[in-house]
């Protein structure tokens, strides 16, 4: 794993860069008690399915994931609520991504999350489909002892990493699996990058709601069965013969999910207690 603070807040400006000063500097000073915690990674699971990976999307496909690892980080904890959770916004979402149109954020709506009350300040390569299901821990971290109610993260490029990021290929995420409906069945893989700029590798507002504290571990869980919601698998086009096919980016399928992928539903988030 590899910082990326010092290019992270150069990019975003000195508002966020003062929220970390405070959170490193101020903890004990000015608002809040100074915390240790645990950050970890861990897949959700479809609801109704025993296995991470296999789920059926809005579009009626049984997709059976074979292959999902991705690059994450840094990961911010705020202490205000996602504005994003409204009725109203979320319907304004829905009919962005229907549309299968890049969005891109403010700065200003960035720093609506108010006090920075965790972070996370590395990049990770993290295999959804490993350890069974089994929550990934990256190490300790500070904070301020509080009710997390939104995060975000950053998905960029894995070419930062160097050899650590073999696994990807040089990608963002890497997606493999089946999808199924009927008498039809694609072999797929999906590539995606997230260059800068830094509004189309952000993912944020993600809603939470977890008392932060001391020796606890906040789970992020990245939601693979959200990532294809109006996947239409039925427009890729299928090697002569058969085999694997790797979704183009200008397909249907990819766009879906480079949209999906950047949606405050594309992650969840979870407290419990640390068990070494």
């Amino acid at each position: 794993m590899k910082t990326t603070r010092r290019a992270f807040a150069q990019v975003l400006g000195a508002g966020l860069l003062g929220g970390l000063t405070g959170l490193r500097c101020g903890l004990s000073a000015t608002g809040g008690r100074s915390v240790m915690f645990h950050m970890g990674l861990r897949a959700a699971r479809a609801p109704g399915e025993p296995q991470v990976g296999r789920f059926t999307t809005d579009t009626g496909w049984r997709v059976e994931l074979t292959a999902a690892r991705m690059l994450l980080g840094p990961i911010y904890l705020f202490e205000n609520p996602s504005p994003l959770a409204g009725t109203t916004v979320r319907g304004l979402w829905r009919g962005l991504g229907e549309l299968l149109l890049p969005t891109a954020h403010a700065h200003d709506t960035f720093f609506s999350g108010g006090r920075v009350l965790g972070e996370w300040d590395r990049e990770v390569v993290f295999d959804l489909l490993g350890g069974d299901g089994a929550t990934q821990v990256l190490g300790r971290s500070p904070g301020i002892a509080g009710e997390v109610r939104s995060f975000s993260l950053l998905l960029q490029p894995a070419s930062v990493l160097g050899p650590e990021a073999t696994s990807l290929g040089g990608h963002s995420v890497v997606l493999e699996g089946t999808a199924s409906r009927e008498a039809r069945e694609v072999m797929f893989r999906v590539e995606l990058d997230f260059p800068p700029p830094v509004e189309l590798q952000r993912v944020e507002f993600v809603p939470s709601q977890v008392e932060l504290d001391d020796d606890g571990l906040f789970i992020v869980e990245p939601r693979p069965h959200a990532w294809f919601s109006g996947a239409l698998f039925e427009r890729l086009e299928v090697p002569e013969g058969g085999g694997r096919v790797t979704a183009p980016p200008e397909s249907q399928v990819h766009r879906a999910l480079f949209i999906n992928l950047r949606r405050h539903t594309a992650f969840t988030s979870a407290w419990e207690p640390f068990a070494p």
